[in-house]
């Protein structure tokens, strides 16, 4: 394998297992030794790729972001009306979760933990990102698509219902009465529950008959210890 090949796969095994432990133990309980003994290399290696902590907890972070914008890109600026780009982006946001479980968690610590000096250079790419869902939800707000509801309360609403789901762990597999959250049947389930939650919620009270996009899987409380009633 050529070097730069080389070099390259090990700064993303880095970021790899940066990613799972960061969202584990926190940026303060996540150490570099740690990290180096799980990539395979010395502890010294890790400074060829990042010069510090603070520098691998940023290109960390900056990943997340790159992977937010992309999603929240696609959603919004996709030519179809505002019910079915919000259904979208609900839909996008769930499956890299699904796709990537340990960005739950890594995103509550984000927001817990204090942050490094050189992470808050990433602070408006994330003011950024969510002004563009708030302005999105406005307009259809004032144009009649959603129900004129405060904007800010329906993102944080919306994000933690998507979030809380792949952070919760062991709670929330015993709350669905599911073994494992991540099962395709369940990230298929949980997809429709909350396009159902989210849609059915943003709806004028005029418009509230009408079908959603894309359609739903109406399974309700599923029962036998999947989605039973509590």
């Amino acid at each position: 394998m050529a070097p730069e090949r080389r070099g390259a796969d090990t700064r993303s095994r880095i970021l790899e297992v940066s990613e799972r432990l960061f969202a584990t133990r926190g940026y303060a309980g996540t150490h570099l030794q740690c990290i180096a003994e799980e990539v395979g290399v010395q502890k010294t290696a890790l400074y060829h790729y990042f010069e510090s902590k603070a520098a691998l907890y940023t290109a960390v972070i900056e990943g997340i972001v790159e992977r937010f914008e992309a999603a929240v890109g696609r959603a919004l600026v996709a030519e179809a009306p505002e019910r079915e780009r919000l259904a979208g982006l609900l839909d996008d946001l769930g499956d890299l979760f699904a796709r990537r479980p340990q960005l739950a968690p890594l995103l509550i610590r984000i927001f817990l933990d204090p942050v490094p000096a050189r992470s808050e250079l990433l602070g408006k790419r994330i003011r950024d990102i969510v002004e563009s869902i708030l302005v999105f939800y406005r307009r259809g707000a004032e144009g009649g698509a959603f129900a004129r509801l405060s904007s800010r309360n329906a993102f944080l609403s919306i994000f933690g219902m998507l979030l809380f789901h792949y952070a919760s762990g062991p709670f929330g597999a015993a709350v669905l009465g599911v073994e494992d959250p991540l099962d395709p049947e369940v990230v298929a389930w949980r997809r429709s529950e909350v396009r159902r939650l989210v849609l059915h919620g943003a709806l004028p009270r005029e418009l509230e008959a009408e079908p959603e996009p894309g359609g739903s899987d109406d399974r309700g409380d599923r029962g036998g210890g999947r989605g039973g009633s509590a």
